[in-house]
């Protein structure tokens, strides 16, 4: 397993909205993290009863997330943290809006978990493990997450870490060539590339 080189991944504004949001609050580690004292953070309030999890909110007004009471503490973080993405980003409620309206919903909040359950920020004192299972493992264990979300997130990281790495070469061999002539359907493939470039790393921002 590659050395993860985290000064090549690039957070999204979502990503940096939330990190800002946790060390204005005093959140640096994993240790920091607490269901309740994050819900504080943007005055939500967490309930929990004996069925299914789910968020309620009206927009300015009040946010509740209820949990499932017998949920693991992993699982329990996990439902936490995909609910929270509602009442901080969605308009609407759920019972009333289009099917795709609300996939697409349930997708944000899918990212917004990644987001905010494993900070980029404090991922930094673990990239020195090499082997990638007791990685997944250790990072499942301080954040009490489970190993499947973990995954997820390292997967995602990666990736956008890979593409960095492949939009610097590109940048970098596109310089390099700038000294020589280029005939006109030269520049012209070397336009389109570029296009190609952009909206790219625009897909992998949003994924």
């Amino acid at each position: 397993m590659d050395y993860i080189d985290l000064t090549l991944y690039k957070e999204t504004d979502l990503e940096k909205w939330i990190n800002k949001s946790y060390r204005e609050n005093g959140i640096f580690y994993a240790d920091d993290i607490d269901i309740e004292r994050i819900a504080a953070i943007w005055g939500i309030e967490v309930r929990t009863y004996l069925g299914p999890s789910f968020a309620r909110w009206e927009d300015g007004e009040f946010g509740f997330i209820f949990l499932n009471d017998y949920l693991s503490e992993e699982h329990r973080r996990e439902v936490f943290f995909h609910e929270l993405c509602h009442p901080l980003q969605h308009s609407g409620n759920q019972e009333h809006m289009p099917q795709m309206f609300m996939e697409l919903q349930e997708a944000q909040a899918s990212l917004f978990q990644l987001y905010a359950s494993m900070p980029v920020f404090m991922l930094e004192q673990f990239t020195s493990i090499q082997h990638r299972d007791y990685l997944l493992k250790t990072i499942s264990e301080e954040f009490v997450l489970p190993l499947r979300v973990v995954e997820r997130r390292m997967d995602q990281i990666n990736r956008r870490i890979q593409q960095e790495r492949y939009d610097r070469r590109l940048i970098h061999h596109s310089r390099s060539m700038a000294h020589s002539t280029y005939s006109a359907s030269t520049m012209v493939i070397l336009e389109q590339l570029n296009r190609q470039l952009q909206t790219k790393k625009q897909m992998t921002a949003n994924g």
